[in-house]
């Protein structure tokens, strides 16, 4: 097993976030804000199997959601809600925030 950095940064504001992993709750938090000084509503970390995995991310309280196949060994994933849609993209595991 690995764990994945998954960082919600903008566009989040008191919302409902679920994450999957292989289709299995992994996570959900409520009250995902933004903070705007920083770009980033949170960090959190899932566990994800040795072989690939889907990583689903489920904003229930605007019926957003998507998903992203990470092979190999990925270090982070970034969540945006960007123009009414949310978007993930695979991080480099660096990403650091204040």
């Amino acid at each position: 097993m690995q764990e994945l950095l998954i960082i919600l940064q903008d566009g989040f504001n008191e919302d409902e976030v679920a994450i999957t992993v292989n289709g299995k709750e992994a996570r959900y938090d409520r009250d995902v804000t933004t903070r705007e000084l920083l770009g980033m509503a949170e960090e959190v970390s899932v566990e994800l199997p040795a072989k690939g995995a889907t990583v689903g991310v489920e904003v229930t309280s605007r019926n957003l959601s998507a998903e992203m196949k990470l092979h190999g060994r990925p270090r982070s994933l970034l969540v945006s809600i960007e123009d009414g849609e949310l978007v993930l993209e695979e991080g480099t595991g660096r990403e650091a925030f204040l």
